[in-house]
């Protein structure tokens, strides 16, 4: 979902995404040898307060959370963040330096973050849960076999991914698996390709479902695209209320009646939400800049944004929350400048995880964060 600087960014530096069997604790069986760990090398983390949006409050109620020992080590990220409940979340990305690149999947158990060795090259790109028993984990690159990972409560199941999947959304039994060009679904045994689109004109970037519905966010032509899916088919929705130029990279379902779109027009967020009826822009104010990278919500009333500052130094995150009525900012603590951001809200909870990477040398490192 994300982009940055040369190796930072891209799953090419970092591949892209794979993964294996598992007991009931999350972890792969032992039938398959492990990956040796990249040996860490601790970057210098010092505190920085951003000289723009100094009118943007620091929220106390941001915590740091312990991630992995080494976390903090150069060349290693997070793509995605996906909750179960306040004891169960995953979260997927990659280690390692050019061909040495290896996916990592980490479990959260209530009260730290566990790895769960993935055993393939590349990274990562996603995972989604739909529920505690019910998780998928997709990656695979350009240079690397694309992987379909399973999660059905008890142990980890690789399956047969049909392309080298950008985005996954998991919706009960049917799964989604979206590459920059199709979309297929299947249930792991079986897929079928539903939509397909020309590139390089359209890019599909994210997808959400649920409740037999599937909400696709991209760009077309440099300008913003969405994609409906239901029973009867693909469909291209309109946006009226679209800018004439802007890109859309994450989406979020409530609902059929209530779904969220971001990304950016040029140095502003771009927030679109689907009413049941039409796409609308959201009115934020005009001064406020940033690309929205991720949204998640509990709620039409209660919807969380992450907003990368990336062409102000040092580089931020600035979370935007709509509570039905009113837009308001704030930030996040950071040890350093950061390069990507996905958020995820906590079930069951008023809480949210903040996954971040940031800038090591001409890498990247891992903080999470939790809003309580």
């Amino acid at each position: 979902m994300l982009v940055v600087a040369a190796c930072l960014v891209a799953q090419g530096c970092a591949a892209a995404p794979p993964q294996t069997s598992a007991d009931a604790s999350g972890s792969p069986p032992a039938s398959e040898p492990l990956p040796e760990p990249s040996p860490p090398q601790t970057g210098t983390e010092t505190e920085t307060a951003a000289p723009v949006d100094e009118d943007v409050p620091v929220s106390e109620r941001w915590e740091r959370v312990p991630g992995l020992p080494d976390d903090s080590g150069w060349e290693r990220g997070l793509y995605d963040v996906s909750a179960a409940s306040p004891d169960l979340a995953w979260a997927a990305g990659y280690h390692g330096w050019e061909d040495s690149v290896e996916m990592t999947l980490r479990h959260w158990n209530g009260s730290g973050w566990q790895e769960l060795p993935a055993g393939y090259t590349g990274s990562l790109a996603a995972v989604d849960a739909d529920g505690p028993g019910n998780v998928w984990a997709v990656g695979g690159g350009s240079f690397d076999k694309p992987v379909a990972l399973h999660w059905d409560g008890g142990s980890w199941r690789r399956h047969r991914s049909p392309m080298s999947t950008r985005d996954v959304a998991v919706d009960g039994a049917r799964v989604v698996l979206i590459s920059s060009s199709q979309v297929m679904e299947g249930d792991g045994t079986r897929w079928t390709k539903k939509l397909g689109v020309r590139s390089p004109e359209a890019e599909l970037r994210a997808v959400s479902a649920g409740d037999g519905h599937t909400w696709i966010a991209g760009t077309r032509m440099d300008r913003p695209m969405i994609w409906h899916g239901s029973a009867g088919g693909y469909r291209q929705a309109e946006l009226p209320d679209a800018p004439e130029s802007g890109t859309l990279g994450a989406v979020w379902q409530n609902g059929p009646s209530d779904v969220w779109a971001v990304g950016a027009t040029g140095e502003n967020p771009l927030v679109m939400r689907w009413d049941g009826s039409s796409w609308k822009r959201a009115a934020l104010p005009p001064d406020w800049r940033g690309n929205a990278t991720s949204v998640t919500a509990f709620g039409p009333d209660d919807v969380w944004i992450a907003s990368l500052r990336t062409e102000a130094a040092p580089k931020h995150v600035v979370l935007l929350h709509w509570d039905g009525r009113t837009w308001t900012r704030e930030r996040s603590p950071s040890p350093g400048e950061v390069t990507r951001a996905v958020i995820e809200r906590i079930p069951g909870t008023s809480q949210v995880w903040l996954a971040t990477s940031i800038a090591n040398g001409d890498s990247e490192s891992i903080v999470l964060y939790r809003r309580r």
